[in-house]
């Protein structure tokens, strides 16, 4: 008989040796047989797990049940591990009575029994008497009573003589109860289960009519071997090992103990046909005769288990030690996972828009789905794919309209906290799927039809600010004829002139004229000048006595100021109040013995005026102050980025979400500038005109000293000389400045590589190379007045509106000391560039270049030409960002 063939039948197995196990069990629910037995003692048989409970009952103490993850090592096999389980049972399957068959009618293998008789412990009355399948003995042998009044049966199964199996019995004595040996075979295909069965002390009235009804338990652990349902590695597994375990012991079948031999022996499995870990996930690999049976024991410290496969490499794990064991009459499940799971999965995570990703100022929500799942490699349709969690990783906003250079840049990385521009998401996270889940994100409506409103109460609102220096950047100077003030609160700025400290680096170029042969060329100056005379050096190097608010648009919003320190080391401080806050306008001026030397403009308004990217004109003209405005707070497009990751694969997706703007046209005023002069001017009160005169116009010291006072144009009561045509012509230069020679105008106050003009349309001499801002220039730090050229920055994409807020003339009324606002239906703005003119050949005149609006929707600039005007009015500054 093969034993192990009759194990098949008998026990169960996995998947087709299912119906061999269903006729290989007991007649528990089938009437017993009353015969009388003729031929000696008989008996019925069954297994304990022949039961029809919806599970085998846990006998074993809790730890046995214990799950434990193995790491295995090798090649590729970072990640992978054995998932240690046990179940009560070896190999146990449940089975209805309907299907269960009958032990006694199918066992084609023979079982010794012992006998002790009369509550003795010694197996006295039978020693190892061979029992045949349909339970009659070999040698039959009756059951007297003179002989023992009671037996206590054991069975052995298979047979203990079966010396092809490893199976005898011990020797034993009067007072011993019988122990039989066992040593696995090696080669587990060879291997049988053990299976043992003992009775209570029995009557013979009771049963020498009927089968003595023997119950088999399993004395030794079933080993299996598993590919986990998640696992699609792409191997063949040729051979598994069980290395380094105890080989052989005694067993005690009275008491049911095991005694551990010392000897260390290694079993091994041969799969033939190899066993795919890709086609066969969630199968035992080793089912039927492949099972291996192992003596119960704890397994020692380098007990390990090695998985060949066919392509020659091996994978090992240590599954002994930390007092691991396994358990008599239980299944220990060896499960090939990967603890990672990435090697084996394709991984798919997308976010898709339910309408489209942009939505106009008044709309808000945006519906999207999240997709999140893997697919098994290597295995055939979709029934093994997993849904995958997701969680939002991170938000990021940024405003403005960018192009794909530009891809990523700008963003502002809000974590996963939402931003403040949306009000709600529908989901953070979500358990994933191959069907879509349905998510929400909600815009902030950000409109606002009293922008004037809503911007002062942000203002008022704001925290304060406490003794802060408005020249530090990024943790470095810069200073600038203008400084915004965003909240209340107290600040300082240095006693710098201009733009004169650039990242903390003096920047003499912007006060001193660095071209060669500057001192003959008489259209570039060569020193700048301040309220007392020639700069010397970046900082203000007089003696400033005295420091005043000598303008405010609003009276004590600007107070206590005051000069400390000079030189290097000089500071003027100011405080803003809290109470009196709004959007305005302040020249802050210092002075030595009541003659101001510099003057500053603050600006208060809004942060976000300034708030652009590198190349992007300024939001607003310097010093705008809306009197009513409609329009959204922000004013480009704005975008919420959104990323979702899988936390198991590490795979991100990201979508962008955009808001756009409404701006509608304002109703205000921006501070006014005559061309190269750095101070703000106005029409409100104290603000006058220099006298309009022959040979008239102011200097330079005379428009730093008085920074509220505009400068008419020069007009002369002779002819000019030779021009630059080399005819000999008359006329004016439009000029407010007096310093030049006559027939000469300065190309350079704002822009200090400016060393020429345009000549007469032609565009010719347009300088394109860097820009170094002087300090006459009028723009916060990191601005500077455009050339004509920059505009062409302001294509759809960057479209701003545009304020038409008309210009100054300086030529008031009949004094001509007032300044007189007009062209209101239109807007004006400087560059930085200057042109020579030609009127019919006879009238000539230096003219600046400019831009203007003419509509609400874009500044306009004609391409391939140029606007020109007079010097001396005042047009407004959009300045655009170094």
């Amino acid at each position: 008989m093969n034993s192990r063939n009759l194990f098949t039948r008998m026990m169960l197995g996995l998947t087709a040796l299912t119906s061999s196990f269903l006729v290989a069990c007991s007649d528990v629910d089938t009437a017993q047989d009353p015969q009388k037995p003729t031929d000696g003692i008989t008996f019925n048989m069954s297994d304990v797990q022949d039961r029809s409970d919806a599970s085998l009952p846990k006998t074993k103490a809790p730890e046995v049940y214990e799950n434990h993850t193995v790491a295995l090592q090798g090649a590729d096999a970072k990640g992978f591990v054995l998932e240690e389980s046990t179940v009560e049972g070896v190999n146990p399957v449940q089975q209805s009575p309907a299907t269960r068959g009958t032990m006694k009618t199918s066992i084609d293998g023979q079982f010794t029994v012992f006998a002790c008789k009369n509550g003795g412990v010694s197996p006295d009355y039978m020693y190892n008497e061979k029992v045949n399948a349909n339970g009659t003995m070999v040698t039959p042998k009756k059951w007297r009573k003179s002989e023992a009044t009671t037996l206590k049966f054991y069975a052995v199964y298979p047979a203990a003589q079966d010396a092809d199996q490893q199976i005898s019995p011990a020797t034993y004595s009067a007072s011993q109860s019988p122990v039989i040996k066992f040593s696995p075979k090696s080669d587990v295909k060879q291997q049988a289960d053990l299976m043992v069965a003992k009775t209570a002390d029995m009557a013979y009235d009771s049963y020498v009519s009927t089968p003595v009804p023997l119950q088999f338990s399993h004395a030794t652990t079933a080993i299996q071997f598993k590919i986990g349902n998640d696992l699609s590695y792409n191997q063949q597994v040729q051979k598994i090992e069980i290395q380094n375990v105890y080989g052989e012991g005694t067993y005690d079948l009275a008491t049911k103990t095991w005694t551990v031999g010392t000897t260390k022996k290694n079993y091994t499995l041969t799969l033939n046909p190899t066993f795919s870990t890709a086609q066969n996930p969630g199968t035992v690999m080793n089912g039927g005769d492949g099972t291996f049976f192992m003596i119960p024991q704890t397994l020692p410290n380098d007990a390990k288990v090695k998985i060949t496969f066919a392509s020659g490499k091996y994978w090992e794990g240590n599954i002994g030690g930390n007092g691991k064991s396994w358990a008599e009459g239980t299944t220990r499940t060896y499960t090939i996972s990967n603890s990672k799971d990435l090697s084996d999965r394709d991984f798919t995570l997308t976010i898709t828009p339910t309408n489209g990703t942009e939505r106009e100022y008044n709309q808000f929500d945006v519906p999207f789905t999240v997709t999140s799942y893997s697919r098994l490699k290597g295995f055939s349709g979709a029934s093994r794919d997993k849904a995958e969690a997701w969680v939002i990783a991170k938000y990021e906003t940024r405003e403005g309209t960018y192009s794909a250079s530009e891809a990523d840049k700008g963003w502002h990385d809000a974590g996963t906290t939402l931003p403040a521009l949306a009000t709600a998401i529908l989901k953070t996270s979500g358990n994933g799927g191959t069907s879509a889940e349905a998510n929400k994100l909600t815009f902030k409506d950000d409109y606002k039809a009293d922008f004037v409103a809503y911007r002062n109460a942000q203002l008022k609102a704001a925290t304060p600010e406490t003794n802060k220096d408005l020249s530090m950047i990024n943790g470095k100077q810069n200073t600038a004829n203008c400084y915004i003030v965003s909240a209340p609160g107290t600040y300082k700025f240095p006693l710098y002139y201009g733009s004169s400290r650039v990242d903390n680096h003096d920047v003499n170029a912007s006060f001193l004229n660095h071209i060669p042969d500057a001192s003959t060329d008489y259209m570039t100056l060569a020193q700048f000048k301040d309220g007392i005379g020639a700069i010397a050096y970046p900082y203000i190097d007089r003696t400033i006595n005295s420091a005043e608010v000598i303008w405010q648009s609003t009276s004590g919003m600007i107070k206590n100021v005051s000069v400390s320190g000079s030189g290097q080391n000089g500071y003027v401080s100011f405080e803003v109040d809290e109470n009196k806050i709004q959007m305005g306008n302040a020249i802050i001026a210092v002075k030595q013995n009541g003659t101001i030397v510099w003057s500053w403009h603050i600006w208060i308004t809004g942060k976000d005026v300034a708030d652009v990217q590198s190349g992007t004109f300024m939001r607003e003209p310097i010093g705008f102050v809306p009197s009513s405005w409609k329009r959204t707070t922000y004013s480009e497009n704005r975008e919420i980025r959104i990323t979702v990751k899988q936390p198991r694969s590490g795979k991100t997706s990201s979508i962008v979400f955009t808001q756009k703007p409404h701006v509608e046209q304002a109703q205000g005023k921006a501070m006014y500038f005559q061309w190269g002069r750095k101070d703000p001017l106005t029409e409100a009160a104290g603000f006058t005109s220099s006298p309009l005169v022959n040979e008239g116009g102011i200097s330079l010291e005379y428009a730093a000293s008085h920074p509220m006072v505009m400068g008419n144009y020069r007009q002369f009561s002779s002819d000019l000389g030779a021009m630059p045509d080399g005819k000999l012509s008359w006329g004016d230069t439009f000029d407010w400045n007096n310093d030049p020679y006559k027939a000469r105008t300065y190309v350079n106050l704002w822009d200090a590589e400016a060393t020429t003009y345009e000549s007469d349309y032609t565009h010719t001499s347009a300088y394109s190379g860097p820009f170094t801002k002087t300090i006459y220039d009028p723009s916060p730090a990191g601005f500077h007045v455009p050339r004509s050229a920059d505009f062409s920055k302001l294509t759809s994409d960057r479209r701003r509106a545009a304020l038409r807020m008309g210009c100054l003339n300086p030529e008031g009324g009949p004094t001509h000391t007032t300044p007189v606002f007009y062209y209101p239906g239109f807007g004006y703005y400087w560059t930085s560039e200057k042109a020579f003119k030609l009127h019919n050949n006879v009238t000539w005149a230096y003219y600046s270049i400019h831009a203007y609006a003419t509509s609400d929707d874009d500044l306009e600039i004609q391409r391939g030409a140029q606007y020109y005007t007079n010097p001396n009015f005042g047009y407004n500054v959009l300045p655009i960002k170094q």
